[in-house]
C-alpha cells in the first residue's frame, strides 16, 4: 500500500533535556538533541516502518531543510517538496528528569500563493498513484484555512483523503467528507465548543462530526485510549501501560497505524488496534516512530469494545 502525505509547515524539533526546569531562573542543559519533523513527515516516517511506501510533498524553507530530507532519506520516505525562501520553523521542547515537558512552537514563515500552488499540483500528482493522501498538521501563514477542503475535493475517488487538522481547517475540511478525521480531546472540544469530560462525551461529539461530514472519526484520549467510529459503531480501546520515553508523535504514529488496519480489510477494530499499537510503539522509541517488532507486541495487548 502506498501512501502520500501532505506537510506545509515542517518543523525541527530541538529537545534540550535540564535535571528540572525552573521558570525565570537559569536552566543548565545537560543534553540535546534535533531532528527534521512536523506532523507529516512524522506520519510518513511511522507509515514506512510500517510496511507502507510513503512519499511525503509539500513546503520546505531552503535554510534548515536538511534536517528534514535527512531523516525521511534514512526512513526509505520519497521526498518532494517545495522550496520556500526563508528558515525551517523550530519547535523547542523542555524535558526534565521527571518527564514533565515544556514546549515553545515556531509559528513558521509566510508563504505566497505560486507555492502553494505548486504544492498543491505535486499533492495531486501523487495521490493519483496512491491508496491515501494524508493531511496534517498546521498551516503556515499566508495558507487560506479551506486549503485542505480544496486539495481534498480534486483528490481522485480512487484515492482516501485522511485529514487531521484542527481549528478553522478541520471545520471547513469536513464539507469534503474525508475518508477518517483523527482529532484529540483538546482539537475536539474546540470543534464542539464544550468540554469533553467522560468517555460517553467524547463519544456524542465524535457521532456529531460524522453527522457534520466525517465518514469515520478517531478520537486519541491520551492515556486514557482512543475511540474509532463510522457513525454506526463506535469502539473503544483502553490505552496500554507502557514505559513513556516520549509522547511526542504518538498521534501522528497513530494516524498511520490506523491506515494500516484500515488496508487490511477497511475494518473498525483493526485500523483501532493497529492505531493503538503504533502509538504505543512510538512512545516507547521516543523516536516518534513505531519500531516493528514493539508494535507486533503491543498489537496482540489491544483490547477493543463497543462504546
Amino acid at each position: 500500500m502506498r501512501i502520500t502525505v501532505l506537510c506545509l509547515n515542517p518543523a525541527i524539533d530541538r529537545t534540550v533535556e535540564v535535571a528540572e526546569f525552573a521558570p525565570c531562573a537559569t536552566n543548565r542543559i545537560f543534553a540535546e538533541h534535533s531532528v527534521g519533523a512536523g506532523k507529516g513527515v512524522n506520519v510518513a516516517a511511522a507509515a514506512r516502518r510500517l510496511g507502507m511506501e510513503a512519499a511525503c510533498v509539500g513546503l520546505l524553507p531552503r535554510r534548515g531543510g536538511r534536517l528534514v530530507l535527512d531523516r525521511l532519506a534514512r526512513q526509505g520516505v520519497e521526498a518532494s517538496f517545495v522550496p520556500t525562501p526563508g528558515s525551517v520553523r523550530v519547535n523547542l521542547k523542555i524535558r526534565d528528569r521527571s518527564g514533565a515537558v515544556t514546549e515553545l512552537n515556531e509559528p513558521g514563515e509566510p508563504v505566497g500563493k505560486r507555492y502553494l500552488a505548486r504544492a498543491r499540483a505535486e499533492a495531486l500528482r501523487l495521490a493519483s498513484a496512491s491508496e491515501y493522501l494524508v493531511l496534517t498538521g498546521s498551516l503556515p501563514s499566508g495558507c487560506p484555512p479551506d486549503f485542505y477542503a480544496k486539495l481534498m475535493a480534486g483528490v481522485p475517488s480512487t484515492c482516501r483523503c485522511v485529514l487531521d487538522a484542527s481549528g478553522e481547517a478541520l471545520a471547513v475540511g469536513l464539507g469534503a467528507r474525508p475518508f477518517l478525521i483523527k482529532p484529540n480531546r483538546q482539537e475536539l472540544e474546540t470543534a464542539c465548543g464544550k468540554a469533553l469530560n467522560t468517555l460517553q462525551d467524547a463519544r456524542a461529539a465524535a457521532l456529531s462530526l460524522i453527522e457534520a461530514g466525517a465518514r469515520r472519526v478517531a478520537v486519541s484520549l491520551a492515556g486514557e485510549g482512543a475511540l474509532l467510529t463510522d457513525g454506526n459503531r463506535v469502539l473503544y480501546a483502553p490505552g496500554l501501560t507502557v514505559p513513556v520515553r516520549s509522547t511526542t508523535g504518538a498521534g501522528d504514529a497513530m494516524v498511520a497505524g490506523m491506515i494500516a488496519g484500515f488496508g487490511e480489510g477497511d475494518d473498525l477494530q483493526c485500523a483501532l488496534r493497529c492505531g493503538m499499537a503504533s502509538a504505543a510503539a512510538s512512545i516507547v522509541s521516543g523516536n516518534m516512530t513505531p519500531q516493528p517488532g514493539t508494535y507486533e507486541r503491543f498489537l496482540r495487548a489491544v483490547r477493543v469494545r463497543r462504546l
